[in-house]
Protein backbone atom coordinates (compact mmCIF):
# COMPACT_ATOMS: atom_id res chain seq x y z
CA UNK A 1 0.00 0.00 0.00
CA UNK A 2 2.80 2.42 0.88
CA UNK A 3 4.46 1.63 -2.45
CA UNK A 4 1.30 2.77 -4.27
CA UNK A 5 1.32 6.11 -2.46
CA UNK A 6 5.03 6.54 -3.23
CA UNK A 7 4.39 5.82 -6.91
CA UNK A 8 1.50 8.30 -7.02
CA UNK A 9 3.67 10.92 -5.33
CA UNK A 10 6.35 10.22 -7.93
CA UNK A 11 4.10 10.70 -10.95
CA UNK A 12 2.75 13.91 -9.40
CA UNK A 13 6.29 15.21 -8.96
CA UNK A 14 7.04 14.08 -12.51
CA UNK A 15 4.43 16.52 -13.78
CA UNK A 16 6.23 19.28 -11.88
CA UNK A 17 9.63 18.13 -13.14
CA UNK A 18 8.39 18.43 -16.73
CA UNK A 19 7.16 21.95 -16.03
CA UNK A 20 10.54 22.95 -14.56
CA UNK A 21 12.46 21.37 -17.45
CA UNK A 22 10.20 23.15 -19.93
CA UNK A 23 10.22 26.62 -18.37
CA UNK A 24 13.56 27.08 -16.60
CA UNK A 25 15.79 27.04 -19.72
CA UNK A 26 13.55 29.76 -21.22
CA UNK A 27 13.90 31.93 -18.08
CA UNK A 28 10.17 31.61 -17.38
CA UNK A 29 8.61 31.41 -13.92
CA UNK A 30 7.80 27.91 -12.72
CA UNK A 31 4.91 29.31 -10.66
CA UNK A 32 3.15 31.70 -13.03
CA UNK A 33 1.22 31.49 -15.22
CA UNK A 34 -0.62 28.33 -14.22
CA UNK A 35 -0.36 25.24 -16.42
CA UNK A 36 -1.86 25.81 -19.85
CA UNK A 37 -1.92 24.44 -23.39
CA UNK A 38 1.26 25.56 -25.14
CA UNK A 39 -0.65 26.04 -28.40
CA UNK A 40 -3.91 27.84 -27.53
CA UNK A 41 -2.72 29.12 -24.10
CA UNK A 42 -5.96 27.98 -22.49
CA UNK A 43 -5.43 27.36 -18.72
CA UNK A 44 -5.93 23.75 -17.71
CA UNK A 45 -8.67 22.78 -15.28
CA UNK A 46 -7.94 20.53 -12.31
CA UNK A 47 -9.21 17.38 -14.03
CA UNK A 48 -6.94 18.14 -17.00
CA UNK A 49 -3.87 18.11 -14.76
CA UNK A 50 -4.24 14.68 -13.17
CA UNK A 51 -0.92 12.91 -13.95
CA UNK A 52 -1.24 10.06 -16.49
CA UNK A 53 -5.04 9.92 -16.12
CA UNK A 54 -5.73 13.22 -17.88
CA UNK A 55 -3.56 12.28 -20.85
CA UNK A 56 -5.44 9.00 -21.24
CA UNK A 57 -8.90 10.56 -20.85
CA UNK A 58 -8.08 13.35 -23.31
CA UNK A 59 -6.57 10.77 -25.70
CA UNK A 60 -3.38 12.77 -25.91
CA UNK A 61 -4.95 15.95 -27.28
CA UNK A 62 -5.95 19.37 -25.95
CA UNK A 63 -9.73 19.46 -25.48
CA UNK A 64 -9.81 23.16 -26.39
CA UNK A 65 -7.85 23.30 -29.66
CA UNK A 66 -7.36 19.60 -30.45
CA UNK A 67 -3.58 19.77 -30.88
CA UNK A 68 -1.73 16.55 -30.08
CA UNK A 69 0.06 16.58 -26.75
CA UNK A 70 3.62 15.36 -26.47
CA UNK A 71 4.18 11.82 -25.23
CA UNK A 72 6.92 13.29 -23.09
CA UNK A 73 4.32 14.35 -20.48
CA UNK A 74 3.09 10.87 -19.49
CA UNK A 75 6.52 9.31 -20.05
CA UNK A 76 8.17 11.70 -17.56
CA UNK A 77 5.37 11.15 -15.05
CA UNK A 78 5.62 7.36 -15.36
CA UNK A 79 9.41 7.51 -15.17
CA UNK A 80 9.36 9.64 -12.03
CA UNK A 81 6.81 7.38 -10.34
CA UNK A 82 8.91 4.32 -11.16
CA UNK A 83 12.09 5.95 -9.85
CA UNK A 84 10.42 6.95 -6.59
CA UNK A 85 9.10 3.41 -6.16
CA UNK A 86 12.51 1.83 -6.89
CA UNK A 87 14.16 4.16 -4.40
CA UNK A 88 11.58 3.32 -1.74
CA UNK A 89 12.05 -0.42 -2.35
CA UNK A 90 15.86 -0.11 -2.09
CA UNK A 91 16.35 2.57 0.57
CA UNK A 92 12.98 3.06 2.24
CA UNK A 93 12.26 6.28 4.13
CA UNK A 94 15.86 7.11 4.98
CA UNK A 95 18.41 9.88 4.59
CA UNK A 96 19.94 7.91 1.72
CA UNK A 97 16.52 7.57 0.12
CA UNK A 98 16.00 11.33 0.33
CA UNK A 99 19.40 11.89 -1.30
CA UNK A 100 18.54 9.51 -4.16
CA UNK A 101 15.16 11.20 -4.70
CA UNK A 102 16.88 14.60 -4.96
CA UNK A 103 19.55 13.24 -7.30
CA UNK A 104 17.05 11.47 -9.57
CA UNK A 105 14.90 14.61 -9.62
CA UNK A 106 17.85 16.56 -11.01
CA UNK A 107 18.33 13.99 -13.75
CA UNK A 108 14.65 13.87 -14.73
CA UNK A 109 14.51 17.66 -15.10
CA UNK A 110 17.80 17.64 -17.03
CA UNK A 111 16.46 14.98 -19.42
CA UNK A 112 13.35 17.07 -20.16
CA UNK A 113 15.41 20.22 -20.68
CA UNK A 114 17.91 18.47 -22.95
CA UNK A 115 15.23 16.79 -25.08
CA UNK A 116 13.31 20.05 -25.54
CA UNK A 117 16.14 22.56 -25.94
CA UNK A 118 19.44 20.62 -25.95
CA UNK A 119 20.61 22.64 -22.96
CA UNK A 120 20.44 22.37 -19.18
CA UNK A 121 20.49 25.73 -17.33
CA UNK A 122 23.20 26.40 -14.76
CA UNK A 123 20.54 27.44 -12.25
CA UNK A 124 19.58 23.79 -11.96
CA UNK A 125 23.08 22.77 -10.88
CA UNK A 126 23.43 25.78 -8.57
CA UNK A 127 20.27 24.68 -6.75
CA UNK A 128 21.02 20.96 -6.47
CA UNK A 129 24.79 20.67 -5.99
CA UNK A 130 24.94 22.29 -2.51
CA UNK A 131 22.38 19.67 -1.37
CA UNK A 132 24.73 16.89 -2.51
CA UNK A 133 27.65 18.53 -0.68
CA UNK A 134 25.58 18.68 2.52
CA UNK A 135 24.59 15.01 2.16
CA UNK A 136 28.14 13.86 1.51
CA UNK A 137 29.32 15.85 4.56
CA UNK A 138 26.68 14.40 6.89
CA UNK A 139 26.53 10.82 5.64
CA UNK A 140 29.51 9.83 3.50
CA UNK A 141 29.98 6.25 2.33
CA UNK A 142 33.57 7.11 1.52
CA UNK A 143 35.99 9.71 2.85
CA UNK A 144 34.96 13.16 1.57
CA UNK A 145 38.20 13.70 -0.33
CA UNK A 146 37.53 10.64 -2.50
CA UNK A 147 34.54 12.43 -3.98
CA UNK A 148 36.60 15.58 -4.50
CA UNK A 149 39.42 13.57 -6.11
CA UNK A 150 36.93 11.82 -8.41
CA UNK A 151 35.47 15.19 -9.38
CA UNK A 152 38.98 16.49 -10.15
CA UNK A 153 39.73 13.43 -12.30
CA UNK A 154 36.44 13.96 -14.15
CA UNK A 155 37.33 17.61 -14.79
CA UNK A 156 40.84 16.79 -16.06
CA UNK A 157 39.50 14.01 -18.30
CA UNK A 158 36.91 16.22 -19.98
CA UNK A 159 39.29 19.19 -20.14
CA UNK A 160 41.74 17.02 -22.06
CA UNK A 161 38.93 15.80 -24.32
CA UNK A 162 37.80 19.34 -25.10
CA UNK A 163 41.38 20.43 -25.80
CA UNK A 164 41.86 17.48 -28.16
CA UNK A 165 38.45 17.82 -29.83
CA UNK A 166 36.55 21.06 -29.09
CA UNK A 167 32.75 20.90 -28.77
CA UNK A 168 32.84 17.12 -28.52
CA UNK A 169 30.70 17.18 -25.35
CA UNK A 170 28.25 19.69 -23.95
CA UNK A 171 28.88 21.58 -20.73
CA UNK A 172 25.76 20.16 -19.09
CA UNK A 173 26.89 16.60 -19.87
CA UNK A 174 30.22 17.24 -18.16
CA UNK A 175 28.51 18.81 -15.13
CA UNK A 176 26.22 15.82 -14.71
CA UNK A 177 29.18 13.46 -14.89
CA UNK A 178 30.89 15.67 -12.31
CA UNK A 179 27.90 15.29 -9.99
CA UNK A 180 28.04 11.51 -10.36
CA UNK A 181 31.80 11.43 -9.77
CA UNK A 182 31.44 13.51 -6.62
CA UNK A 183 28.48 11.55 -5.24
CA UNK A 184 29.51 7.97 -6.11
CA UNK A 185 33.26 7.97 -6.69
CA UNK A 186 35.61 7.13 -9.54
CA UNK A 187 34.55 3.54 -10.23
CA UNK A 188 30.89 4.41 -10.60
CA UNK A 189 31.76 7.40 -12.78
CA UNK A 190 33.82 5.27 -15.17
CA UNK A 191 31.12 2.58 -15.42
CA UNK A 192 28.37 5.14 -16.11
CA UNK A 193 30.61 6.94 -18.62
CA UNK A 194 31.16 3.66 -20.48
CA UNK A 195 27.46 2.72 -20.46
CA UNK A 196 26.30 6.18 -21.52
CA UNK A 197 28.83 6.25 -24.38
CA UNK A 198 27.33 3.03 -25.73
CA UNK A 199 23.81 4.34 -25.15
CA UNK A 200 24.64 7.61 -26.91
CA UNK A 201 25.99 5.81 -29.97
CA UNK A 202 22.86 3.65 -30.17
CA UNK A 203 20.62 6.71 -29.79
CA UNK A 204 22.48 8.60 -32.52
CA UNK A 205 22.29 5.59 -34.83
CA UNK A 206 18.58 4.93 -34.23
CA UNK A 207 17.60 8.57 -34.83
CA UNK A 208 20.01 8.97 -37.78
CA UNK A 209 22.21 11.76 -36.41
CA UNK A 210 25.17 12.52 -38.65
CA UNK A 211 28.78 12.33 -37.52
CA UNK A 212 29.63 15.34 -35.30
CA UNK A 213 25.98 16.47 -35.32
CA UNK A 214 24.89 17.51 -31.80
CA UNK A 215 22.20 15.39 -30.17
CA UNK A 216 20.66 15.13 -26.66
CA UNK A 217 23.15 13.10 -24.63
CA UNK A 218 21.67 13.68 -21.17
CA UNK A 219 19.10 10.85 -21.56
CA UNK A 220 21.94 8.38 -22.20
CA UNK A 221 23.74 9.59 -19.06
CA UNK A 222 20.57 9.47 -16.97
CA UNK A 223 19.45 5.99 -18.00
CA UNK A 224 22.99 4.65 -17.60
CA UNK A 225 23.05 6.11 -14.08
CA UNK A 226 19.66 4.58 -13.24
CA UNK A 227 20.75 1.23 -14.63
CA UNK A 228 23.87 1.39 -12.47
CA UNK A 229 21.83 2.42 -9.44
CA UNK A 230 19.02 -0.14 -9.67
CA UNK A 231 20.16 -2.96 -11.95
CA UNK A 232 23.91 -3.10 -12.15
CA UNK A 233 24.24 -5.38 -9.11
CA UNK A 234 22.50 -8.05 -11.20
CA UNK A 235 24.38 -7.59 -14.48
CA UNK A 236 27.67 -6.01 -13.31
CA UNK A 237 28.69 -7.64 -10.00
CA UNK A 238 31.86 -5.56 -9.61
CA UNK A 239 29.93 -2.24 -9.52
CA UNK A 240 28.53 -2.64 -6.04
Amino acid sequence: MIGIFVFLAGITMGSFFHLVGERLPMKRSILFPRSHCTACKQPLSLHEMIPLVSYALLRGACKHCGIRLSLLYPMVELLSGSLFLFIYRNAGFSFEGLFLVILCSLFVIAVVSDLLYMRVPNELFLFFFPLFVIYRTLEPFFIWWEGAASLLFCFLLFYSLVCFKPNSMGGADMKLFGVLAFCFGLKAFLIILFLSSIGGMVYAKVFSFQLDEPFPFVPAIAFSFWFYLFGAHVFIPFSG
